[in-house]
């Protein structure tokens, strides 16, 4: 396949998780051209392209570029190959348009006969393979595509809808091969969970969002019949998957409980599905960059403890070098050295920035007033809260909040 523009298309549907197969249009297809869905559940071999019903048989030649939905409502893309000595295609997905749930797993089991041992198999397909919510990108990008491959007005993009045959033989169990296939999955998705995990105790925010947009971490839970429900769910999880991400970047728990429990607020207060892409992203970014602010990793046990105090006693008005030595049995003067050692920075001054810190966290994921923002900072007195807030960021808190409401 000699063709930059079809190169470029597999690049950019791998992007999108999907698969790519270049394949002999009068062949049978491969076994793993659906992600070994059919080899699992049937005993018929896999047909060929041209085998599907309604296919026409010249398509290569026509240049049509099919957009397939199958009796599974799995769909994929065949795009004709031009100018190769034998015909063929590439043949790109499966993916859905729409999540899964269980209880529409079932109904398509129903629909179609197939054995009740074979939906837990059919329901964790559902699970891992791609979801396109706007597949209008895709149809534009094909136009696009056709015009630069074959020219303007010498391509035409078809939709072909599978029908039920009725004459599927399914088989009556799922053999050992494709047993470990369902295993195979949740590893993968477990070892996904894992790299994000530990990109986020980096505070790793693009290497995070990377691994944690794969189909196998976004679709975790899809029991709900309701799509809304079954996305919240989702981001419920993952919320729990980002906390143990800080957690394991050593983030005190008093800053993984705050964030969490505000993260789930967050979630719950989803009013449409769509908002899913957004608030997933920001639940990434306030974990990675509490991680960046709050993380002790790579400080001495002692100095992890010291911050572990001030951390839980930012609310204290008495907060002090003194009362912190005198907490932790320490010599305020050796306390002060590692503490400027360490930090790069003195006690008050350290202090002061995670105040704000909090402060800004505060303003960004609450409607508290700037006074009651200011004592939750250990800072009763608003006008001096306001003056240091004002040197650090350059602008008054509520200026500060103003900003946000307008972005």
């Amino acid at each position: 396949m000699k063709n930059q523009y079809l190169d470029y298309a597999v690049s950019f549907f791998n992007k999108l998780n999907l698969g790519t197969n270049v394949v002999n249009v009068g062949e049978p297809l491969p076994d793993d051209i659906d992600l070994g869905l059919r080899k699992a559940i049937m005993s018929k071999k896999t047909e060929s392209i041209l085998d599907f019903e309604g296919i026409n048989q010249s398509f290569i030649d026509q240049h049509i570029i099919y957009m397939l939905t199958d009796i599974y409502s799995c769909h994929s893309i065949i795009i004709p190959i031009p100018e190769q000595e034998l015909n063929t295609a590439l043949f790109v997905g499966p993916y859905l348009t729409e999540i899964s749930g269980i209880h529409r797993t079932i109904a398509i089991c129903d629909k179609l006969g197939i054995p009740k041992n074979l939906r837990v198999f059919i329901n964790q397909f559902f699970a891992t393979i791609p979801s396109i919510s706007d597949s209008s990108v895709l149809e534009a990008f094909l136009e696009t595509l056709g015009e630069n491959i074959y020219g303007p007005g010498q391509f035409k993009i078809e939709y072909l809808k599978q029908q039920e045959s009725g004459d599927a033989e399914y088989l009556p169990t799922m053999d050992k091969d494709n047993y470990e296939d369902i295993m195979e999955r949740l590893e993968y998705r477990y070892q996904l969970e894992e790299k994000v995990i530990d990109c986020i105790s980096r505070g790793d925010f693009n290497a995070a969002m990377k691994y944690s947009t794969d189909q196998a971490i976004s679709n975790i839970d899809n029991r709900s019949t309701n799509t809304l429900r079954s996305k919240k769910n989702n981001m419920l999880a993952f919320n729990t998957i980002c906390r143990k991400g800080a957690e394991r970047g050593n983030v005190h728990p008093v800053h993984l409980d705050e964030m969490s429990r505000r993260m789930a607020i967050l979630i719950e207060n989803m009013t449409s599905p769509n908002q899913v892409q957004d608030v997933h992203r920001e639940i990434l970014k306030k974990y990675c960059n509490m991680v960046q602010r709050n993380s002790t990793t790579g400080y001495s046990p002692t100095m992890q403890k010291v911050i572990n105090h001030i951390m839980l006693s930012l609310t204290d008005t008495d907060l002090t070098l003194q009362s912190t030595a005198d907490s932790l049995g320490l010599n305020k003067s050796y306390l002060a050295t590692l503490f400027k050692k360490e930090t790069g920075k003195t006690f008050t001054t350290y202090v002061n920035d995670k105040r704000i810190d909090h402060a800004i966290f505060l303003l960004n994921s609450s409607d508290l007033q700037v006074q009651e923002i200011a004592s939750s900072c250990g800072i009763p007195d608003v006008t001096y809260f306001t003056r240091i807030f004002k040197k650090e960021k350059g602008m008054t808190p509520k200026q500060y909040r103003k900003m946000l409401s307008q972005k």
